[in-house]
């Protein structure tokens, strides 16, 4: 830089500590410590003073030999400018960004905005000129980025670091630019100039061309300090955030407040309220300081005071200041949104708010402030990075929202399908995430669809400009993603594949009408929810441990007490166990609580039983439509208690016996079935003395899935896909593997989070993971290991154990290291132990030990730190005393915590889990050192790629001499090669044909100027040169005799010439034979009669192959060959191909005569093409000759025949290499193979690409493999479509043979072919799984039988059923849902062994549901009364709603259910009814039931019938009398004098008990259970009959009822003295607002009118008590509003898009409860 005259930042680089001393000196303090050779700043810090300095240094040293000391900048702006130069010298900056944090916060922890926004034009091209000047002076090729320190008050600057290569910030300036970077720099290091280089993003544009943005761009951080105990949350020089995100606005406002809300789902931007001002925290930043900052301004610093402690510029602190004056703004509107003015409202748009940031502001909710929003029409735009600023058209996929605008950039006409991706990478979901969504977006596009991706994260592929057709860069929130959707109007949103956050908006958009593709979002809810879940789970009797959700510190300490410690405590609706943590005592509970509690408000925790010494299985799969397809099963090393993102875990499974195995299929199947997952779904489960119990299903791609794809050979994301999109899709079944073990293990940051305590838990900590392959489970582990950057130990180990029983446990493992030769060290009480038992330890102490300190020797030993500072020991092993799950809250500073930390700290490997510890000191047993490469286990391709020896073709006609218009050598060897045939023999056929001396001779000199692959030529047979031929005999490949018609001069009829060339013709050459039907017997006789071989060509009949097999049974020397257009071309094929083109010899068979070829493959002993290229003019002409092409469609053909079975790849080996060479004494082709790809799927074209015949005869044929690299010789001859080799390239076999002598067949190619065996051709049965969208036509016919589901049975929540019995139903359940099902043993009432087999469109009736036997208890209701709700016991209830249940789902999923038919029901309303009625008459048309409609109006009432007659006589003429009446008891009195069931349908003011049972199946439904829960009652209680069976119902469970009611409409005495009776808790309130916050449900009803006197009377009461969305704000985010509808004004209509507004699903509900209501009265269920 000296010699440009640039100024570097004053640095010295020091080799030791008194160098990095005196350079500190020599700078003056302070100054900033950096590791050398290192990413992100690792070990790096500044240092104010002599000690901080030494600390700094000595851990440096540890992870690197230098160490670079630099002058401390600290507060100056940091600015950053990417540059790219070609090697002609071009040179352009594509992007420059700043930092919005000063120096010294590492450019990796700071927010970042591109382009810079506060240098002025002086400054910036000062800047940009230096930039240019230095990569040219370097000579720098590709891209570089280079970062300056500038000084706030002057313009000196500083080069702090160029990075010639791509660094992190290239991945952010490509996407905030368009400008592909990566992509660029790799074509300009081919030396590829600027100005030819298209620009790919925008292709209209050069490379060669400075991007200009008109919009703004910021990258925020994330940081996930809060998962580790004891770290230091301050920021500085050493990066500890885990990703980053990137959000595009046309204002650094929006953009800036984007980014807060794309960091953490759960911030709503800019926000002031989550950290109190604190000088200190804006003065030594944080990880949260930019909220403090927030809450400063807010509270009425001066930006002048901000800058002084913050150095931030003050540009950026007006921006920030702009934003909480407008949030004043807001503020002024809190009570009365509806008086906002338009402005306001679209100038918070402007500014980066949120929906829901502005809905808390005003005190209203998300979906109102969007309703407004839109009934104002202020709607995003969505523009495009176009690199151009808009001053020349360019058109990109990259698009962004704005409400900065006024037109979108682009048209939305085509149909796309939606894939949201995973958002920003934290612990717990990061790059895994991404893989699955970028190969769903590579299948739907290979499916043809087109995609639209939505995803904000720059360091990922989904976010690449070439991945999808539309890439949104913006939030993944209900918000963004519903704007998007209305405006693309996708096929359907694909949420299964970007982990936690898009499954978390599922019920939302759902709820907004939006289609999800894949499982239902109902069903997602029903895994999510623990309270559904776990009820499904005792459903299906699936056992799980258990677990009890609470909110108060009393009931959570009893009920760990009652089922004993250690219990997991973890809040409600986490990723990646947030707070989760294993509390072994009450002590540690009252800790955790107090933690947990404070994370979630209004969600209570969860506590569980924690298993300890379990095992923990991950079980992966894909199922269509509640069918598993595919299951992928995984183990823990480690115990159960270590979170499965940072657990070790093998596949496929090495520990798990069969039984076990079945079992854990079994429970896959029967969860996926019930949960009808369409899509992928994970499991995890433990397994303890032979027990499985499930912990938790995710409804989604799982961090495991890509390693699993990996490591099985099954790409599981692309089998959802196809799934999803209704593909149909074979069953996999439990995947086996390909004989490889995989290896997944964590990768952790603990070197950069100083003070962290190293432990594993429930809590994940990793921050990435590595795997790899082995041929067992310990190589991978070692090799995986180590690429984790852990070293193998060379000499000296550090034991220090816990607990006596870890001691034990390992103590043939310390043997194994002492017989390994290590030294081994061990803390005092661990080498007592090992002493003991005669290993040699040496004993080591601590300095940290206060007590004990007397000791005599104490002076003269070594301290364990002083031999960590040494970097002594190569490996510490240190398990603490309680080992799994829990993680310590107390500050106390164990030794363990010191020694584990300082290991860290000094790059010492570390393993602290026992089982890792016994698997890697196995591994180091058995293979010692690091384990070598192995490549058929280590190398994966992206395609399926075999190796095969070249083929050898030994019939190819090539035209030349003579027809060199239809072929020549050149043409012919070139398409051969292209069919992966590298040796071909000539047929002597061609003009003048090769039957003498010199005709050959012609023939092989043109052969040798032409040919490009090796080749041999046949001489041909004629009536008079029997006796010329054997004098060149051995330069040719074989005699070719012509005896039938075909396109040649050379045909012999007679006899007797054929037995002359027998005589005369060399006896150790081939002789071959065009015959056909009965020319082969006669040849075969003659061969015979002189005992010599015979090889027929062509066999094409049925004849043909039978007499050829019975003269091989009889011993007569025959070999064969069959070309591929007679294995897959028949008679039939010729309308398609014409009857002209269609001309060959022989001619194609019949069906019969294929088919015979096929049975026959034994007989078969060769392949051969019979390459017979014509031009298309002469095969559509008058005569057409005979004969096809064949070269280079032949291999593709036989490899689709590979993956439909019918072929194996040895017998294309078999016979286009081994008999070949055998038959016709061909030698071996040195350094010759070909490479083929067995997945690739393409299509015939009219032509094939080599050969001079412009047409093929399997044209638009489907075919399953394609030849990608041929080596001939050891040269690239062929490769992807490019014929390399020149003509003249081939070379004679034959003249090889004089000096070469033929080696024995190589077996080389045997170790590389894996296929199975031949098998016959077994259509599976096939799934799709969802009929075909409406907009790509077709349709599947609704109803079809295998839609059925198997019939319920619920018993855990039963305590009537014994356990005998209740394994009785499930077994007859299974054998119900099974075709052809083994159940083999049972035992505790699980089922063992099954295969929960589909049901099959076949193997149910169309029309038929299986009835089943009523449950036990439900048998007190069939054929009887229902008339109050009293009738109904708990456990009655629960039935009725898992039946109604059922139904729903079944109807959701448009399945027949025609159990009533036949069955009439009459509907008698005396009393004007919509909802009631029509769900009724809906509920019993949809069993397949007919209703009768009663009309008071139209019925003998008119002429005074009493209800009882009327009554009486309808029951003559129906099953079931559904009756309402005004008059309270009027049902029961009717029911007196009915034989039929009645169903009391609401009596005037007394009870309407079905409408209190879809109101508690609507809460069970909604919030997952009943127990528990605070129902607040509202409005007319008095009248309400409703409320009054709900309140009698709702006794049933632990619930508390409040009451908000105008005084004289209060609940009538004798409902509250019954519901007191019971224990139930009531309280009356006089507002909602005062009953609202702790309120689970709110059940509104309406003032109504027909009960009162007067209309004063009522006007008194009237709309008292009116639910807004400003009331709605205190509520909590899971409550409930229920209405039994018609509502007049109680409910505002702003209020029903609220996602809690459940009024009309419960309206819905009515129909299911009703339903199953109905079927059990009638004893159908």
């Amino acid at each position: 830089m000296e010699e440009i005259n640039e100024h570097v930042a004053p640095s010295e680089a020091a080799l030791s500590l008194d160098q990095a001393l005196a350079a500190a000196e020599k700078l003056g303090y302070p100054v900033l410590v950096r590791t050398a050779f290192a990413l992100g700043g690792l070990g790096s810090g500044f240092a104010n003073n002599k000690e901080e300095l030494t600390t700094l240094v000595t851990q440096a040293f540890a992870h690197s030999s230098q160490v670079l000391i630099d002058k401390s900048l600290k507060g100056w702006k940091e600015i950053e400018y990417e540059v790219v130069r070609d090697v002609y010298d071009n040179c352009i900056t594509v992007c420059n960004m700043e930092n919005v944090d000063p120096l010294g916060i590492h450019t990796g922890e700071s927010i970042v905005v591109a382009p810079s926004q506060t240098l002025n034009d002086k400054e910036y091209n000062m800047l940009r000129s230096t930039a240019i000047k230095v990569i040219r002076h370097l000579g720098v090729v590709g891209e570089c980025n280079i970062q300056y320190a500038l000084s706030p008050e002057s313009e000196q600057y500083y080069i702090i670091e160029v990075n010639a290569r791509l660094s992190r910030s290239s991945a952010l300036a490509s996407k905030a630019t368009g400008y592909p970077l990566a992509y660029v720099a790799a074509k300009l290091a081919l030396g590829i100039p600027l100005p030819v280089l298209r620009n790919s993003v925008t292709n209209s544009t050069t490379a060669n061309f400075e991007p200009s943005l008109d919009y703004c761009v910021v990258k925020v951080p994330r940081w996930d300090l809060s998962k580790f105990l004891r770290v230091s949350t301050k920021i500085g020089s050493c990066m500890k955030s885990v990703g980053e995100v990137m959000s595009i606005g046309r204002c650094f406002e929006e953009a800036f407040q984007k980014a807060l809300r794309m960091v953490d789902e759960n911030c709503v931007g800019f926000d002031h309220t989550l950290k109190p001002p604190s000088d200190e925290e804006l003065e030594t930043p944080t990880d949260k300081r930019i909220f403090v900052l927030a809450a400063s301004l807010k509270a009425g610093y001066t930006i002048e005071r901000l800058y002084e402690l913050t150095k931030i510029d003050r540009w950026f602190l007006h921006k920030m200041k702009n934003i909480i004056d407008h949030l004043s703004v807001l503020e002024s509107y809190k009570q009365n949104e509806s008086n906002m003015p338009i402005e306001v409202l679209k100038k918070a748009k402007q500014l980066g708010f949120s929906d829901r940031q502005i809905a808390l502001v005003v005190h209203s909710t998300e979906l109102a402030v969007r309703k407004k929003r839109q009934e104002w029409n202020i709607l995003p735009v969505v523009k495009q990075v176009d690199t151009v600023a808009a001053e020349w058209p360019a058109q990109t996929n990259y698009l962004y929202l704005t409400y900065n605008g006024t037109e979108h950039d682009l048209e939305f006409d085509d149909v796309h399908v939606m894939v949201i991706g995973s958002g920003v990478y934290r612990i717990g979901s990061s790059v895994e995430f991404d893989w699955c969504a970028v190969r769903c977006i590579q299948e739907l596009r290979k499916m043809g669809f087109k995609t639209v991706m939505v995803n904000y994260n720059p360091e990922t592929v989904s976010t690449d400009y070439d991945m999808c057709d539309r890439l949104y860069f913006d939030e993944i929130s209900f918000e963004v993603v519903m704007d998007i959707y209305e405006l693309e109007n996708p096929e359907g949103v694909i949420l299964s594949m970007g982990g936690q956050l898009p499954n978390n908006i599922a019920m939302s958009l759902h709820r907004q009408q939006c289609v999800i593709l894949g499982t239902s979002p109902e069903y997602i809810d029903n895994a999510e929810n623990r309270f559904k879940f776990s009820r499904m789970l005792d459903t299906i009797g699936i056992s799980q441990p258990q677990w009890k959700e609470l909110s108060d510190r009393e009931s959570v300490k009893q009920f760990c007490n009652n089922v004993g410690y250690p219990c997991v405590v973890r809040p409600s609706y986490v990723l990646s166990g947030a707070a989760m943590n294993v509390a072994y005592s009450d002590t540690d509970l009252q800790k955790f609580l107090s933690s947990a509690v404070a994370l979630s408000k209004e969600h209570p925790v969860v506590i569980s039983k924690f298993i300890q010494e379990a095992k923990e299985i991950d079980v992966d799969a894909v199922a269509c439509d509640g069918v598993v397809i595919a299951i992928a099963v995984s183990e823990h090393v480690e115990n159960a208690g270590v979170h499965s993102g940072d657990a070790t875990l093998v596949t496929p499974a090495q520990d798990i016996n069969q039984r076990t195995m079945e079992r854990i299929k079994a429970i896959v199947h029967a969860i996926g079935q019930e949960l009808q997952v369409t899509g992928p779904f994970n499991l995890q489960l433990i397994a303890k003395d032979d027990q499985l119990k499930v912990i938790e299903c995710n409804l989604r791609v799982s961090r495991s899935f890509p390693f699993v794809s990996k490591s099985l050979g099954v790409d599981m994301v692309a089998l959802s896909t196809q799934v999803i999109m209704g593909e149909e899709v074979e069953p996999v079944g439990l995947m086996k593997g390909t004989g490889v073990v995989g290896v997944k293990v964590p990768q952790f940051s603990f070197s950069r989070l100083a003070g962290a305590d190293v432990v594993l838990g429930v809590e994940m900590t990793s921050t990435g993971e590595v795997a790899c392959f082995g041929e067992n489970r310990y190589e991978a582990y070692l090799k995986a290991m180590l690429s984790t950057g852990f070293k193998i130990p060379k000499e000296n180990i550090l034991l220090s154990i816990g607990s006596y029983k870890n001691k034990s446990e390992l103590l043939s493992t310390v043997q194994t290291l002492e017989s390994l030769g290590y030294n081994l060290y061990a803390s005092l009480g661990t080498a007592d132990f090992y002493s003991e038992h005669g290993i040699k330890v040496k004993a080591v102490d601590w300095p940290f030990e206060d007590t004990d300190n007397d000791s005599p020797f104490k002076e003269k030993q070594r301290s364990i730190i002083d031999y960590l500072e040494e970097n002594h020991f190569d490996m510490v092993i240190n398990l603490s005393m309680r080992n799994s799950g829990g993680r310590r809250l107390s500050s106390f500073v164990t030794k363990g915590y010191r020694t584990r930390r300082l290991a860290i700290d000094y790059s010492v490997p570390l393993i602290i889990d026992i089982k890792c510890t016994k698997m890697f000191v196995e591994a180091l047993r058995r293979i010692g050192g690091a384990p070598p490469v192995k490549t058929h286990v280590d190398c994966l391709t992206s395609q399926k790629l075999i190796r095969l020896p070249g083929l050898i073709d030994v019939h190819v006609h090539l035209r030349e001499p003579g027809d060199t218009h239809k072929e020549d050598f050149s043409s012919g060897t070139a398409a051969a090669l292209a069919g992966g045939v590298t040796m071909v023999c000539a047929m002597p056929n061609t003009k003048p044909a090769l039957v003498d001396q010199n005709t050959f001779t012609l023939a092989m000199k043109l052969a040798e100027a032409g040919a490009r692959c090796d080749f041999a030529v046949f001489v041909g047979a004629s009536s008079d040169n029997a006796s010329a031929l054997p004098e060149f005999a051995s330069m040719t490949a074989g005699l070719k005799m012509y005896l039938n018609d075909t396109f040649s001069s050379l045909k012999m009829e007679n006899v007797s010439l054929w037995m002359e060339h027998f005589e005369k013709w060399p006896k150790h050459l081939p002789i071959v034979a065009h015959a056909e039907k009965q020319t082969v017997a006669a040849i075969l006789m003659v061969a015979q009669l002189y005992q010599r071989p015979i090889h027929i060509c062509h066999v094409a009949r049925k004849e043909e192959i039978q007499i050829i097999k019975a003269a091989k049974q009889k011993g007569v020397q025959v070999t064969c060959e069959v070309a591929p257009h007679h294995l897959f071309l028949c008679q039939e094929d010729l309308d398609r191909i014409g009857h002209s083109r269609g001309q060959v010899r022989p001619m194609l068979g019949t069906r019969e005569d294929m088919e015979a070829l096929w049975e026959n493959l034994d007989t078969i002993d060769c392949f051969a093409t019979d390459h017979a290229p014509h031009t298309v003019e002469e095969k559509t002409g008058e005569r057409p000759p005979p004969g096809y092409p064949g070269l280079e469609t032949m291999l593709p053909l036989l490899l689709t025949a590979v993956s439909e079975g019918r072929l194996t790849v040895e017998d294309i080996v078999k016979r286009l290499y081994e008999n070949p060479r055998k038959i016709f004494s061909l030698p071996v082709q040195q350094e010759t193979y070909i490479e083929v790809d067995l997945e690739h799927e393409w299509t015939f074209p009219s032509c094939m690409q080599f050969t001079k015949s412009k047409w093929t005869p399997f044209e638009g044929m489907k075919v399953k493999g394609k030849v990608r690299r041929v080596i001939l010789r050891g040269e690239v001859a062929y490769i992807d479509g490019q014929v390399l080799v020149p003509p003249g390239y081939g070379e004679d076999v034959k003249k090889w043979n004089s000096r070469i002598s033929v080696p024995p067949l190589p077996p080389q190619h045997k170790e590389v072919i894996k296929t199975p065996e031949r098998r016959p051709v077994v259509h599976s049965e096939v799934i799709r799984s969802r009929a075909p969208s409406p907009r790509r036509g077709g349709g599947a016919a609704a109803g079809e039988g295998r839609f059925h589901l198997p019939p319920r049975i619920h018993r855990s929540s039963d305590p009537g059923l014994p356990q005998v019995r209740a394994a009785e139903e499930i077994k007859e359940r299974l054998l119900n849902s099974a075709d052809e099902q083994d159940v083999t043993y049972f035992q505790d009432g699980h089922p063992l062994s099954t295969q929960i087999t589909r049901l099959s469109p076949q193997s149910v009736p169309l029309q038929s549901v299986p009835h089943l036997q009523t449950s036990p208890l439900l048998h007190p209701l069939i054929g009887q009364h229902i008339l109050s709700v009293k009738q109904f016991s708990k456990e009655q209830m629960s039935h009725l709603f898992n039946i109604a249940h059922n139904f729903r789902m079944m109807v959701q999923k448009e399945r027949s259910l025609d159990i009533l038919k036949g069955k009439v029901m009459a509907s008698m309303f005396f009393e004007v009814s919509t909802r009631t009625s029509s769900s009724f008459t809906a509920a019993m048309q949809r069993l397949g039931g007919s209703v009768i409609h009663f009309s008071e109006s139209t019925s003998s009432v008119q002429k005074g019938e009493s209800l009882a007659d009327s009554v009486q006589t309808m029951s003559s003429y129906v099953d079931v009398v559904v009756l309402r009446h005004p008059e309270p008891g009027a049902v029961e009195v009717a029911a007196r004098h009915c034989r039929k069931p009645v169903i009391n349908a609401g009596d005037g003011v007394g009870e309407h008990p079905t409408q209190a049972l879809l109101d508690v199946f609507t809460i069970r439904e909604e919030l997952g259970t009943v127990n528990g829960m605070t129902i607040t009652m509202v409005g007319d209680l008095k009248h309400g009959r409703t409320v009054h069976s709900l309140a009698c119902l709702l006794t049933q469970y632990r619930v508390n009822l409040r009451y908000v009611t105008p005084k004289n409409l209060r609940m009538p005495p004798g409902i509250i003295h019954f519901v007191a009776s019971k224990g139930i808790k009531q309280e009356e309130f006089d507002s909602i607002e005062e009953a609202l916050p702790d309120t689970d449900v709110l059940y509104m009803t309406r003032i109504q009118k027909e009960r009162f006197a007067s209309e004063g009377e009522y006007n008194s009461c009237f709309g008292q008590f009116i639910l807004t969305p400003h009331i709605m704000t205190v509520a909590k985010q899971k409550m409930v509003v229920m209405h039994p509808l018609p509502r007049v004004n109680e409910i505002s209509v702003e209020v029903d898009c609220d996602p809690r507004a459940a009024y009309f699903r419960q309206a819905e509900n009515g129909m299911f409860i009703r339903m199953a209501l109905l079927a059990t009265v009638l004893a159908r269920y």
